[in-house]
This record gives structure tokens, sequence and C-alpha cells, in this order.
């Protein structure tokens, strides 16, 4: 499998810290960003499908850009020239943003699912949501820091193991990825749990996209 992020530049080449700048909710900058992650995630997509390499291709979007115009426009033009790109695109949204999703946004995730789209919740902090019907509601995978799912997640009655996190999440067809693995110690805890997937440093950087795959249609 493979993740897909983009960084942003300015006039100056300079980059841009949007996740850890000022907060952008609100200001409508957000969808704006997705369009574009929308359409160069379809092009590294549609280049690692050419070139054989079968897996899906996560990348991370604003739960506020689900029921946006723009960005539900960018989608539907991305997926008209591409529709096979709907079984091989998960697309991740933070466990904060999806307790905040309204009818809007859980009625733009059906629409989606229907059309074959698969979801990943990441940034997870505890198990306190219906994880039963976010997987019938598209959610296929959930991603969970490595540091986190070693220590446990928090309970009422204190932390619940990673043992019984993966039992839960397994048990509701939930695929668990662990991220951040720093270190062979982190890998082997990790998976001596039965975790399938990991990600972090310890498997390679990000590695820049050339710029004629990420080409913008005229």
């Amino acid at each position: 499998h493979y993740e897909v992020s983009v960084r942003l530049r300015d006039a100056d080449g300079n980059p841009l810290d949007v996740d850890g700048g000022p907060d952008l909710r609100g200001t409508g900058l957000l969808p704006l960003f997705d369009g574009v992650r929308i359409t160069r995630t379809a092009a590294v997509a549609r280049r690692l499908d050419e070139r054989g390499k079968g897996g899906s291709v996560f990348s991370a979007f604003s739960g506020e850009s689900i029921a946006d115009e723009h960005f539900l426009g960018e989608l539907a033009e991305t997926l008209h020239q591409r529709s096979s790109l709907a079984s091989q695109l998960v697309l991740s949204f933070t466990q904060t943003d999806v307790r905040g999703f309204s009818t809007p946004e859980w009625d733009s995730l059906a629409d989606m699912r229907s059309l074959g789209f698969r979801f990943a919740l990441s940034a997870i902090t505890d198990l306190d949501m219906d994880f039963e019907a976010l997987a019938e509601q598209g959610f296929a995978f959930v991603k969970l820091d490595a540091t986190v799912f070693l220590e446990g997640l928090p309970a009422p009655s204190g932390r619940i193991p990673s043992n019984d996190v993966c039992r839960h999440l397994a048990q509701h067809g939930l695929t668990l990825v662990v991220d951040h693995i720093e270190s062979d110690d982190q890998l082997a805890r990790v998976f001596g749990f039965g975790v399938l997937l990991g990600q972090g440093q310890l498997f390679g950087g990000a590695r820049p996209v050339r710029a004629d795959v990420v080409a913008t249609r005229a």
C-alpha cells in the first residue's frame, strides 16, 4: 500500500506548515487544498497502476471537505476521468473530524461508498466509537500511532491493552495500521500483537513525486 501527502509552498518555494500552523478550519481553504490533493493523488494512483503496482493508495482529507461543493466537484471530475480510482483510493479522516460529521457528511460518504470508495479512521485517541457502524459506512482501516498502541488506549476502567485493541477492531472487520514505527524494537513489539500493516520512518521516508506525474490538467 502507499500514502500520498501534499506539501504546500509559497511563491518563493518555501514550505508552508499547514498542519502545525494556524487553524484553517472555517476559512474555506481546506476544501481547496483537498481539491488539489484529490487530483494529485489520482495521478499518483494512475502511475502506480500503470506500473503494475497493486495495493491501496491512502491520502488524508479534512472532514470539512467531504460535503463541500468545490471538493465534490473535483472528486467527480477526477472520477469521470478514471473510474477505477474509487477501488484504489482510501480517504483518511481523523477521529475528531468523524465525530463532528452531521447528515450532509454522512450522506456524502454514503454516495462515495456506493461508488466503491473506502475510508480510514486516523489519529485515534480512544475506542469510544461505534466501530461496527463505521464499518457499515465504508471504513475499512484504522490508523493508530505506535506509541499510543503499545501503551494501550484509555478507558474509564484503565487502559485497554494492545492485544484487546487488535481483537476489538478485527471483530468489526477493520484492519489496523500502526504508524510512526521508528525502531526495530517498536516493530517487533507491534507485530508481536498480530498487527498486519505498519508504517513509519523505519520503512523509509517520504519521496517526492516527479512533476510530470502530477502535472495539472489544462
